[in-house]
């Protein structure tokens, strides 16, 4: 018995635990991705986070009132769903490839070691996490965020007493004019986190799960433009933009007299968590897909086919590198994000007719 390529017997997660292990992905993808995105509003970059939220939360609440979300890939006919799942597969396996190498890159500079075989040590972490079913892994999670959560309020808490004010509140008109395409940016980074519509069926309804939804998204924009003020006002929007990594570079600055003096490897350690998390929840997305193609017979491996094909594709690392520092990533997100958003809407609504 399935419903869009999930047992119903497996319906044994909350919405609460989903949106956590959700939070946590974009929290630590989005102070990893946005500042490259976002140095053209210079000062006015941590606006970018504030207004997408703000769209984001207000197109959430519409969707909401007036049909809800369903199944994506539940209503439609066999033909139309198969191709469906394949085009929504193949850019989960293209977004999931370049994320890894993403993790990979990132951690291969401060392990000295290579991209390509912290990529597959990624991956495998990420694979044994979504191959032990979607119950277990949003468990993990939960302790993830907790983690996560808290070294972020340490670092709020350390950082926002050494701020330069005016680095943050004295805009331009050009800066501001360049908010709206970064709030574009930002949502379309972020987008990625549309793939979990496709594990609803596994979701037991809540009640006021909409409300909760919308204080989760909410609380996740104004965190990412909390992180955002923090780099910029310790480093200004000019050494900001030419920073790699402005977010670990900003908590290397923190410490405590007698204890850590740097904290950039701890935090960058424990961001880890995050990477996992999101490539967890991408494996864990593509199985409905690849259920809805390959037939409903059930199949322990099919997470570790899914974590092989894109463990091959991520390995070409100077391609994944343009990739990453180009628009490709968000503008697929946002065609892809949105045709999951409107296949959720659209079968929400056939449901009630």
């Amino acid at each position: 018995m399935k419903k869009g390529g999930i047992p119903v017997k497996n319906r044994r997660v909350s919405l609460s635990q989903l949106l956590k292990a959700l939070t946590l992905a974009l929290f630590t993808l989005g102070t990893q991705r946005l500042f490259h995105w976002l140095a053209p509003a210079r000062s006015a970059a941590w606006l970018c986070p504030l207004a997408a939220g703000g769209v984001v939360v207000l197109l959430g609440a519409l969707v909401g009132r007036r049909t809800g979300l369903g199944d994506p890939l539940g209503p439609w006919s066999k033909r139309m769903g198969q191709t469906l799942a394949l085009l929504l597969l193949l850019w989960g396996i293209f977004l999931t490839a370049a994320h890894a190498a993403r993790v990979g890159s990132r951690l291969s500079d401060s392990l000295r070691a290579s991209p390509a075989l912290v990529t597959v040590l990624v991956l495998a972490l990420a694979g044994w996490m979504a191959a032990g079913g979607l119950p277990a892994f949003l468990r993990a999670c939960e302790i993830f965020s907790l983690a996560v959560g808290a070294g972020f309020v340490l670092i709020l808490l350390s950082g926002v007493f050494r701020l330069r004010w005016d680095y943050v509140l004295l805009w331009q008109g050009q800066e501001l004019a360049q908010v709206p395409l970064g709030a574009l940016s930002t949502a379309g980074t972020l987008a990625a986190g549309c793939y979990v519509l496709l594990l609803l069926p596994a979701v037991t309804p809540e009640e006021k799960g909409r409300r909760r939804v919308l204080r989760r998204l909410g609380g996740l924009f104004v965190a990412l433009a909390a992180a955002m003020i923090l780099v910029l006002g310790r480093f200004g929007p000019v050494l900001t933009s030419q920073i790699n990594r402005p977010f670990f570079q900003m908590v290397s600055g923190l410490g405590f007299e007698g204890a850590f003096q740097r904290l950039e490897e701890l935090v960058s350690a424990l961001w880890v968590l995050g990477d996992a998390a999101l490539l967890g929840l991408l494996l864990l997305s593509l199985q409905p897909l690849l259920t809805r193609l390959a037939g409903p017979r059930p199949s322990r491996g099919r997470v570790w086919k899914v974590t092989g094909a894109v463990l091959l594709a991520s390995l070409p690392a100077s391609f994944w590198k343009g990739v990453l520092a180009g628009p490709v990533l968000p503008a697929g997100n946002l065609l892809a994000g949105g045709l999951i958003v409107a296949l959720s809407t659209l079968a929400a609504r056939r449901e009630k007719l």
